[in-house]
């Protein structure tokens, strides 16, 4: 990240010297561009080939001022991009701008705005489930490992309206605020929300007020950390079966079963049959726990054998993660 300010830094500056002894030459030696220009180059070059124009003490002066910027400017170019290259940061640039592109062509991904362990915890999950996302901090080290284990990550505070467009906030489908203090969550959540009205947003509430702040400005969710963690301990000492039951179905337990989600589209296996024909459990494996259903928005627990499946029906499962990808190719190999 460092080391693009730089190269920007050294280009406008080289552009801002070459601006001002164009014309500056122009206005002292009385010359037209293409003079003024070739003036500019040969002093800042140092290179010492006849002048043009009639020279004066004070465009002598101006001579002496460009040639120590000009020498300034040309050795801190260099000494920059030996280091870069001593210290193998050549690659990291060009992984950058590789990084840059990829980011400005996602569409339909997620934002992670945050730092930290919660971060971490996220981050990890959403690369188990190989979804595309960004994500957006400030602090140093993350940003350097992030980068080297080729995650997409946008340097800057989720807070700012430009870093949150530099991420494709506007293109995005969901944003998880996890910052570490309830004022940058809201700024965060609230930023988001005026960008993009159809996004989905999840933030971490650190206190109940701001709980209820968050979805105020724009949250559709809100979760706190420290109160599922200690309602989790709490269940954990009162409930323990209950818990190793959820265990399993979390993937925190020996058995890799978990939750998804598996929309009805047109043309499946699923369109317009009841749940009984579908014949879900035989076929797959799988559990159906409940049904989100198109029409009302509602979840139908425990769906009756009789439910007949509408497009854009999702259904909530329980199973392995192959046999959920034999559900959602079950009509493939049934033509």
């Amino acid at each position: 990240m460092d080391e693009r300010r730089k190269f920007k830094f050294i280009l406008y500056a080289f552009s801002l010297l070459l601006i001002i002894g164009i014309v500056g030459y122009m206005f002292l030696l009385d010359v037209d561009f293409v003079d003024a220009l070739y003036m500019t180059v040969i002093t800042i070059s140092t290179v010492g080939f006849g002048e043009v124009g009639t020279t004066s003490k004070v465009s002598e002066i101006f001579s002496i001022c460009m040639i120590f910027l000009g020498v300034g400017i040309v050795g801190y170019a260099f000494t920059t991009i030996v280091a870069m290259f001593v210290e193998g940061k050549v690659s990291d640039l060009w992984k950058g701008n590789k990084m840059e592109r990829k980011i400005s062509a996602l569409s339909d991904h997620y934002i992670i705005c945050g730092s930290g362990e919660l971060a971490e915890v996220i981050i990890n999950k959403f690369l188990d489930e190989n979804l595309n996302f960004v994500v957006i901090t400030d602090n140093r080290e993350d940003l350097d490992d992030y980068s080297h284990h080729n995650i997409l990550v946008v340097e800057g505070h989720s807070t700012e309206e430009n870093v949150l467009k530099h991420a494709g906030v506007e293109k995005s489908k969901g944003l998880i605020a996890a910052l570490d203090t309830e004022v940058d969550n809201i700024v965060t959540v609230l930023t988001a929300r005026n960008l993009n009205e159809k996004i989905y947003i999840i933030a971490n509430a650190i206190t109940k007020s701001g709980s209820e702040k968050l979805l105020k400005v724009g949250a559709n969710k809100t979760l706190s950390a420290v109160e599922i963690s200690g309602n989790r301990m709490a269940s954990l000492m009162i409930k323990p079966n209950i818990i190793s039951f959820l265990d399993v179905v979390t993937r925190m337990g020996d058995v890799e079963l978990d939750l998804e989600e598996v929309i009805v589209k047109k043309g499946s296996y699923l369109e317009n049959k009841t749940l009984i024909q579908a014949e879900i459990p035989k076929k797959t494996g799988l559990t159906v726990l409940a049904i989100k259903k198109i029409d009302d928005g509602k979840l139908l627990f425990n769906p009756p054998v009789n439910y007949t499946f509408k497009i854009g029906d999702i259904l909530i499962i329980l199973g392995r993660e192959e046999q959920v990808d034999k559900l959602r190719n079950l009509g493939d190999e049934m033509k």
